[in-house]
């Protein structure tokens, strides 16, 4: 610091805009060098350039002066306070609550906080109230409701619009009546919705319906959600002013939320098994032109999220424990793409019997029974083994590891190992060794085949348990990797069918839940086989593509003209012509479909 106080005050400046005066006056006044402004004032180079640079251009634009002034950002002023300070006084004078006066003010369309009433109130000394009556608050309530508030101007209450009640008794299928639908999409599965004849399925099955929702409409309702990916029941609301998807399903709107949630609980036992049954028999000589013998089987535990329930505890691998959850089978063609079998109507005694129960259902369908089921060591007992081979059924499953069995084949000599190259396309570990011999199992009868493969991905041997003599172990491993198609087809279910999203502790309810997803796979297993190029692409793939495709419907006498919007994919719909064969809808007044693509 300078002797002269006076001095300093020019030389050391304090405040930004003055350091900036004293930058630019040293520059153009008395022409020192930016280097050695910058060293005076402890800054930069660079800075002292960009505020000279800065001057320059307030100076050439003639607002100089206003360079040198501190200028404070933000509003001057209160803005909202002084509007609604009287209002906040006056109805704290009639006793209004805080929440009250927020209620009564963004009625008369003054948008402001709570904490904003609250610093008012305490500015004028009125933060406490003492405890009104019953009276006073059913007043002033009536009051907010009513809008008459004195000395406060309400608008009248605008009430959301109310969507109709689904009946099909207003479905209206006027020539000339024109709907638009931002997933118009969904009626590409109409024409093979048709062909299986679902509402004859619905009929036979003994789902219910009423005189309003007949039985037909309220399953194609629940069956939209799958087909739209959506989560729950309750999001059935989305779709509630969509008239389109109400003429999807024969109505003229999608039943509310309640209703079809209403309906889930109604069902009785067998109802969801007859559905699947005679659904899967009606699709699988389409789906499945060749006839599927081999099939893959799993679990799979749907978790119930909330309180604790009766449901039994099983392991659920997204938590990494057990938990109360509704166990479901599966069972899936591993030579053709079709979900063939799922029951989630089962308890703990009856898991290990759940093969034995899908051989008795596919036999009931096909008249012929399954030739391999290919499943884990977890899904059955070895006594259900012994009964698969003495209905003479093959399977393939894995047997667990114990320390002495793999102690003991470890210990086996190279030469009673033999070599093979696994050649499945996108294997990483391709050479293995393994070893083929009979092994005795407690529970099963006679000698089962065991095969022990070694370079599977683990250092440890994955043993492989059949009871067919005749193949070759290569043969057995092979097979059995394609047991990951239905794990494929699982991921499938619980990530675009939102199998997991629903909690109920009714093993019924999620039956039926279960039984839709499996109609939902299979149309959009139709649909990849029907559009060129698409036959492996997934369902979520398949929808964003095609079926999230808005779309204008028009009704003419005898048909239902579906153009859909323009986008890049509508050739390969035009190509699939899947209005060529001219069906009838029987839920629609026997109208026909027709597509044309903008």
């Amino acid at each position: 610091m300078t002797a002269n106080p006076y001095e300093g005050f020019f030389l050391e400046p304090e405040s930004t805009r003055h350091k900036h005066y004293e930058i630019v006056r040293a520059r153009f006044v008395e022409h020192t060098p930016v280097k050695d402004i910058a060293k005076r004032f402890g800054m930069s180079f660079y800075t002292v350039q960009s505020r000279i640079r800065d001057f320059k251009a307030a100076l050439d634009s003639g607002e100089a002066p206003r360079f040198f002034l501190e200028l404070k950002p933000g509003p001057k002023s209160e803005r909202k306070k002084p509007r609604v300070r009287e209002h906040v006084l006056r109805l704290r004078a009639r006793r209004y609550s805080d929440q009250d006066i927020h209620k009564a003010l963004r009625q008369a369309g003054f948008v402001i906080s709570l904490a904003l009433i609250d610093q008012i109130l305490r500015e004028e000394g009125l933060r406490a109230m003492t405890k009104r009556t019953k009276e006073e608050r059913e007043q002033i309530i009536q009051e907010i409701r009513s809008g008459a508030i004195p000395g406060l101007t309400v608008p009248p209450p605008v009430f959301p619009q109310t969507p109709a009640v689904a009946d099909v008794r207003e479905l209206n299928l006027e020539t000339g009546r024109s709907l638009y639908s931002r997933v118009a999409g969904v009626f590409l599965f109409v024409p093979f919705l048709a062909e299986m004849r679902l509402n004859e399925i619905a009929d036979a099955s003994g789902m219910i319906g009423t005189k309003m929702i007949p039985a037909t409409s309220y399953l194609l309702s629940l069956l939209a959600l799958k087909l739209l990916d959506k989560e729950r029941k309750s999001h059935i609301t989305d779709w509630s002013f969509d008239q389109a998807l109400g003429l999807f399903a024969g109505l003229n709107v999608l039943p509310k939320d309640s209703a079809a949630t209403d309906y889930s609980y109604r069902l009785t036992a067998g109802q969801p098994n007859e559905l699947m049954a005679r659904w899967v028999k009606n699709a699988y000589p389409v789906l499945c032109p060749d006839s599927a013998r081999e099939f893959a089987l799993d679990f799979h535990p749907i978790a119930r999220r909330g309180e604790a329930t009766a449901l039994e505890n099983h392991y659920v691998p997204q938590r990494g424990k057990a938990a109360p959850s509704v166990q479901t089978f599966f069972a899936r063609a591993v030579d053709s793409p079709m979900a063939c079998y799922a029951n989630a109507d089962i308890v703990r005694k009856e898991q290990c019997e759940a093969p034995l129960r899908f051989i008795e259902y596919w036999k009931d369908i096909t008249g012929v029974k399954p030739d391999w089921l290919y499943f884990d060591s977890k899904l059955t007992t070895y006594p259900v083994l012994t009964r698969l081979h003495e209905q003479g059924i093959n399977f393939i499953t894995i047997r667990r590891r114990g320390v002495r069995v793999v102690r003991e084949i470890l210990a086996r000599p190279g030469n009673q190992w033999s070599k093979a190259v696994i050649d499945t396309p996108q294997r990483r570990h391709q050479n293995i060794r393994y070893l083929d011999e009979n092994v005795r199992l407690k529970g099963y009868a006679g000698p089962c085949r065991q095969i022990a493969a070694l370079g599977l991905g683990r250092q440890t041997p994955t043993l492989f348990l059949t009871n067919n003599q005749h193949v070759s172990g290569r043969n057995v491993i092979t097979r059995y990797i394609k047991r990951n198609a239905i794990e494929n087809d699982l991921g499938i279910n619980v990530n675009f069918f939102h199998l997991n999203c629903l909690a109920s502790e009714v093993r019924l309810n999620v039956n039926l839940d279960v039984a839709l997803t499996i109609i939902a796979n299979g149309c959009y297993r139709w649909l990849s086989q029907r559009l060129k190029g698409c036959e492996k692409m997934e369902p979520k793939q398949l929808y964003r593509k095609f079926v999230e495709t808005g779309g204008h419907l028009a009704i003419t006498d005898d048909a239902i003209h579906v153009k859909l919007d323009r986008r890049a994919n509508n050739p390969i719909l035009a190509q699939a012509q899947l209005d060529k064969e001219p069906i009838e809808i029987p839920w629609i007044q026997g109208k026909r479909l027709r597509f044309t693509y903008g």
